[in-house]
């Protein structure tokens, strides 16, 4: 059991590591506002990503039978929301974040955007059925697969924010050019949503 643990946590960091809506926006936004003001971004994508591990690996057999029909239309929702956060991304100001006519997204946004990230659904069924549901359903094993998701994505998120953070003093300069690299850089993750 312990080497289906481990190929998971292999795979689901190889996955979840890569640029995506999460680490691109969280990129964007820790480089724009500094890693502290974007913490609530932060936890609610982890909160999110964790909600819907848990509702993978709790309802996988259910969602097996209904994501074929449900996946056309989420993912084009999804992709408008990634495309919205483009948008929000393209126009922000610069500043300190007090000077700034804008200000980073909330908890709520990160949370939202773990149910309208398909790539993330999409994980969290083919991981589950890959991996745990050949080993039958048992309770402490949906958790365990739910919390080294999270874990792995997490990991990666704080990455790419400390990556951004990193960053900040450079936004400070050149704004204009990050906020429309970062902001096509969404576009495109609203393309793969798509293309999928």
């Amino acid at each position: 059991m312990t080497a289906v643990y481990l190929e998971l946590a292999l795979s689901a960091c190889a996955t979840t590591f890569s640029p995506g809506p999460n680490n691109i926006l969280l990129l964007s936004s820790t480089s724009t506002f500094g890693f502290r003001k974007c913490r609530p971004l932060l936890c609610g994508i982890w909160t999110g990503l964790l909600a819907i591990m848990l509702i993978c690996g709790f309802s996988c057999a259910g969602l097996g039978e209904i994501v074929p029909q449900i996946v056309p239309a989420a993912k084009y929702v999804g992709a408008g929301y990634v495309l919205y956060l483009a948008w929000k991304t393209l126009t922000r100001k610069a500043g300190n974040g007090a000077e700034s006519a804008s200000k980073p997204l909330s908890y709520f946004n990160g949370f939202l955007l773990q149910f309208l990230n398909i790539k993330i659904l999409m994980l969290g069924i083919a991981f589950y059925s890959a991996y745990i549901m050949p080993q039958g359903f048992h309770v402490e094993m949906v958790l365990a697969f739910a919390c080294i998701m999270a874990l792995c994505a997490g990991t990666g998120n704080l990455i790419w924010a400390t990556l951004g953070s990193l960053l900040f003093p450079l936004y400070q300069k050149y704004s204009k050019a990050v906020n429309t690299v970062m902001a096509a850089m969404l576009v495109w993750c609203a393309w793969k949503i798509v293309s999928m």
